[in-house]
């Protein structure tokens, strides 16, 4: 199955639309651990918010890289046989380095993004700098992204 890989531009792209990912850490056990996330991307760095306790916390704080994928399934193109059997899709890695961001005003002002990239249909209060003592917020820099396609053959 022939790939296409996207730009950098393009991989931040199909990034930033994603309603998910999902995040691979490793703690000091060193076995992965995967969970999904919801997540705004902002000035190259992605951001989700989290509970202040946990396995993947506990895992950043002993080995802060992380690798978060988003992918989108297409067509499964089928033939009389199994081997040749194939599905279209696209993908985005990113390889970077996670840490906990402690500025509250800066958490809301992230805060807001997520919830006019994820809940903009919805009528809610807003947020305000006193509910930012209740949030944890993570921001990913990024070190590396790539995505690629899988496309028809010529």
């Amino acid at each position: 199955m022939p790939t296409k890989w996207f730009s950098k531009e393009k991989s931040l792209n199909l990034l930033s639309k994603s309603v998910y990912g999902r995040l691979a850490t490793c703690g000091e056990d060193g076995q992965p651990y995967i969970t999904p996330i919801n997540f705004v991307l902002y000035n190259e760095k992605i951001y989700f918010h989290t509970g202040f306790k946990g396995r993947k916390l506990d895992n950043i704080g002993y080995n802060p890289k992380v690798c978060l994928e988003v992918s989108s399934p297409g067509k499964i193109y089928s033939t009389s046989e199994a081997k040749d059997f194939t599905m279209r899709f696209w993908s985005v890695l990113v390889f970077g380095e996670a840490s906990i961001v402690h500025d509250d005003e800066f958490k809301l002002m992230i805060m807001n993004k997520l919830m006019e990239k994820h809940a903009r249909e919805y009528e809610f209060k807003p947020l305000s700098l006193e509910d930012m003592k209740i949030v944890n917020l993570v921001e990913i820099s990024i070190d590396e992204i790539s995505g690629k396609a899988s496309v028809d053959p010529v």
